[in-house]
């Protein structure tokens, strides 16, 4: 466990190493999804069986992002932060080789107390939130 733990680590900085180094580099759009969504790993991977503070602070962050800028938001325009957040999580899990657990991800919500403004599942097709206003989402695209 430890192992994986430190290997999920690993990984997660050399992620953030590629996305600090290069500016236009796609993945630098994911810095703040990483971040926040790096703490879940471990319960959505089902290493543990509940998820940490951070994670859920982090989940409610992203929350936050999206609830504030999806359609019908009344604080800004569709800026396809869904989607965007959406595709980032979905970088991970294809980055990562442990997959995410059907039954820790949908208890994500609950054992954080929050609905979830974005899709997170097993088989991630962030394709269905289409929005080409956010070039960012584009870039992103071109990783999956």
């Amino acid at each position: 466990m430890k192992i994986h733990r430190a290997m999920s680590v690993v990984t997660f900085f050399v992620i953030m190493k590629t996305a600090v180094s290069q500016d236009n580099d796609p993945m630098a759009h994911c810095r703040d999804v990483f971040v926040s969504f790096m703490p879940c790993m471990g319960f959505v991977e089902g290493i543990f069986q509940q998820p940490s503070p951070d994670c859920c602070r982090g989940v409610t962050h992203l929350n936050n992002i999206v609830k504030f800028t999806s359609p019908g938001s009344r604080n800004r325009q569709d800026t396809g932060e869904t989607e965007r957040v959406c595709l980032c999580i979905e970088i991970m899990g294809n980055a990562n080789h442990l997959p995410f657990l059907p039954a820790a991800i949908n208890n994500l919500p609950l054992r954080c107390s929050l609905t979830l403004s974005f899709p997170i599942s097993v088989a991630m097709d962030c394709s269905q939130l289409r929005n080409t206003k956010n070039p960012d989402v584009e870039k992103l695209k071109g990783l999956l």
